[in-house]
């Protein structure tokens, strides 16, 4: 009976843990799946954009401006939302600045010239995220005490109250794109220029345009996923490739046609067998079990 009873602690509490980290995986993977299903794009950068959001929230936070009112820190919840901005602006200027000329020039070899690009941005960003903050992790936590980290149980299952403010966000983003999607001219655009960009434009939508809404949804996605994820551990320079690897899996899973509701359940799936496989192998090897799957 100890050994049933230790079996069932055991699982709730990675059920859980899978539940609310598959939340960050699924939201990231809508916004991928986004970005490559309607740009066609393979936006490696992606994981560049997820670290550099993190960092940004750190710094408004902690150093704000050189002068002036902020020279302390903005508070917190204008630190994250100034660094969901920034990103989302980064995002798409990746995309206007970078991949859209080199997919001019680049003709029928468009899409493994944009995935040389991204993977160049990608090491070029972390590098340069390293040199600007240094390779140390950083401690990153609201020192207002506005959103204070907390231990919070139901049964035997221990979880953070950050946990549940990190799945409440990222499942309230994914139902308000599903709603804009299915509900507005922008999301039936955005269908339209998925299925065939040249028939899209004929028909007097702007695909360029488009392109660059979708670049901005996504990296808005992955800049709250990087926030939540900074809080619950720390920041530095490489933690953007495991969850955002993961997040590739999860679009290819789901597919990039796919609803984006569809997407999130995938992730917390994948996720799940993520934690459970921990049971039975070792943890280093769950991340091997998402890729075989």
């Amino acid at each position: 009976m100890l050994a049933i009873t230790i079996g069932r602690e055991i699982f709730a509490q990675l059920t859980m843990n899978g539940i609310f980290r598959g939340a960050s995986y699924g939201l990231i993977g809508a916004g991928f799946a986004l970005i490559l299903g309607v740009t066609g794009r393979f936006h490696f950068a992606y994981g560049f954009t997820y670290t550099l959001a993190a960092y940004l929230a750190y710094t408004f936070h902690f150093r704000g401006t050189p002068f002036g009112p902020f020279s302390d820190g903005f508070p917190f919840i204008v630190s994250g939302l100034l660094a969901v901005l920034f990103t989302i602006v980064v995002g798409v200027a990746i995309e206007k600045y970078i991949y859209r000329p080199i997919a001019a020039g680049a003709g029928a070899t468009a899409l493994l010239a944009v995935f040389v690009a991204a993977l160049g941005i990608g090491i070029a960003g972390q590098s340069t995220i390293a040199l600007l903050w240094s390779q140390q992790s950083q401690g990153f936590y609201d020192k207002d005490q506005i959103v204070k980290k907390s231990a919070w149980h139901i049964w035997k299952v221990t979880f953070e109250n950050l946990d549940v403010f990190q799945f409440v966000t990222s499942f309230t983003l994914i139902i308000i794109f599903s709603i804009v999607l299915t509900k507005t001219s922008l999301g039936r655009q955005m269908k339209a220029t998925r299925v065939n960009p040249e028939l899209a434009t004929i028909i007097g939508i702007n695909a360029n345009r488009i392109y660059l809404v979708c670049f901005g949804i996504g990296s808005g996605f992955v800049a709250v996923s990087a926030i939540w994820y900074g809080l619950q551990y720390t920041v530095n320079p490489d933690m953007g490739a495991r969850p955002v690897t993961t997040a590739f899996v999860v679009a290819f899973l789901a597919g990039t046609a796919s609803s984006p509701i569809r997407i999130f359940m995938t992730g917390i799936v994948l996720s799940l067998l993520e934690q459970w496989s921990s049971m039975f192998i070792q943890t280093r090897w769950t991340q091997t079990l998402v890729f075989v799957v």
